[in-house]
């Protein structure tokens, strides 16, 4: 999925912006925390500025969401490197790009293994112009994929949804910055096309696992609301516990503390 989005509030671009820059900070220090940046990758959002036909198709100010076919290319901004070839320009926050290419720049937000698989010939440049700069050449970039579908299966064989009939209830205490970041990323009713989500504890009895589930009303399709919960949640440490999201369309009210 790719989310067209607007510009955000200026901030320092010398001090890490979010936790994936904090990874990358302690893997330039220490390569032991390599690791946890190659699994961490390919989860979150990463930014890129479209360029020729991929700009000129979207409508001034658009915003949203839309989804590329496999076969889909996209034509981004790129930096031209020492050896004459252009690397893919992708950064760790919106605002390290438009310090770059200025702050009325149209960026694109895709999930991080999208942006490997997509220019997965390389190269591709990681926040040029900062400290922080790395460039992946097409066998770096196939190691990061494979590192990536190692950590999605580790995480499968772990358990992912549990089957059975699940027991729901109002979380106590109430997760207060897990809420406010699903509110955050739902906005207002009605504005994403969300009309209500609610979030309860969960209890799956026959796998005796349990976690959090997430109810949401909307008639947009589930994948497109899983891709904003999975960047809503992004760093949120659930330890052993499963966040199961469900999607369908607006009934009697949910189970738990509201969310929107």
């Amino acid at each position: 999925m790719t989310d067209f989005l607007t510009a955000v509030s200026p901030a320092p671009t010398d001090a890490p912006l979010n936790g994936l820059e904090q990874v990358i900070d302690a893997a330039m220090a220490d390569p032991q925390h390599w690791r946890a940046f190659e699994e961490l990758l390919a989860t979150v959002d990463l930014f890129l500025a479209p360029d020729g036909a991929t700009l000129a198709a979207i409508a001034p100010g658009a915003t949203g969401m839309r989804t590329l076919r496999p076969d889909e290319g996209m034509d981004v901004k790129g930096v031209t490197l020492d050896d004459g070839r252009v690397a893919a320009g992708v950064f760790t926050d919106p605002r390290r790009l438009q310090s770059i290419w200025g702050e009325d720049t149209t960026f694109i937000a895709m999930n991080g293994r999208q942006v490997l698989h997509l220019f997965r010939e390389g190269p591709i440049i990681l926040n040029p112009g900062s400290t922080r700069a790395m460039v992946f050449q097409k066998d770096d970039i196939a190691d990061l994929l494979a590192a990536a579908n190692r950590h999605a299966e580790t995480l499968k064989a772990g358990g992912g949804r549990p089957s059975g009939k699940v027991h729901l209830s109002a979380p106590e205490p109430v997760p207060t910055v897990l809420v406010e970041r699903l509110a955050a990323a739902f906005g207002p009713v009605g504005g994403t096309g969300i009309t209500a989500a609610w979030l309860a504890r969960a209890h799956w009895s026959e796998a005796d696992r349990r976690g959090w589930y997430l109810d949401v009303r909307t008639a947009r399709p589930s994948d497109e609301i899983r891709a904003m919960v999975q960047r809503a949640v992004s760093g949120v440490n659930f330890g052993t516990d499963t966040l199961d999201v469900a999607v369908g369309p607006a009934k009697e009210d949910g189970v738990g503390v509201r969310v929107i």
